[in-house]
C-alpha cells in the first residue's frame, strides 16, 4: 500500500475480483488518481495535499499495475479489465461527478474508462 502519510487515511474496498487499497484526504468534490505501471499511489504524495487543501476529497488508490501489495488473483489485468475495475471502484464508493487525474499508463486506462463507462 502507498506509504506516504501526505496521502491521508489508509482504507481498502472489496470489489468483485479484487481488494483495492487506497488513501483518502480532504472533503468536497471527489478527485480520483490513476497512476501508471510499476508505481503506486505514492506517485501523488506531492499533489494530493494541495488538491485537498483546495477543497477536494482526494482518493489515491494503489491500482494493480505492478507496485501494489494486496494480491489480486483472478482479476482481469488487461487494460480494459483495469478500466472496468476503476469503474467498479467508483461505483462501489458511490462517487459521482468525479474528476479523474491520470499519469502515464493511467492516462490510457482513464481513456478506456471514459469510453467503456461514459
Amino acid at each position: 500500500m502507498a506509504t506516504s502519510d501526505s496521502l491521508g487515511t489508509a482504507k481498502s474496498v472489496r470489489l468483485s475480483r479484487a481488494t483495492i487499497d487506497y488513501r483518502e484526504r480532504g472533503e468536497g468534490p471527489p478527485v480520483v488518481f490513476v497512476h501508471g505501471l510499476l508505481v503506486n499511489a505514492d506517485l501523488w504524495r506531492n499533489v494530493v495535499p494541495a488538491v485537498a487543501e483546495a477543497g477536494n476529497r482526494c482518493i489515491a488508490p494503489d491500482w494493480p499495475l505492478g507496485s501494489h501489495t494486496t494480491p489480486v488473483p483472478g482479476a482481469d489485468l488487461t487494460p480494459p479489465g483495469v478500466a472496468d475495475m476503476i469503474a467498479e471502484f467508483l461505483d462501489t464508493l458511490d462517487l459521482t461527478d468525479v474528476t479523474v487525474v491520470a499519469n502515464d499508463t493511467g492516462g490510457a486506462l482513464t481513456q478506456l474508462l471514459m469510453t467503456r463507462h461514459p
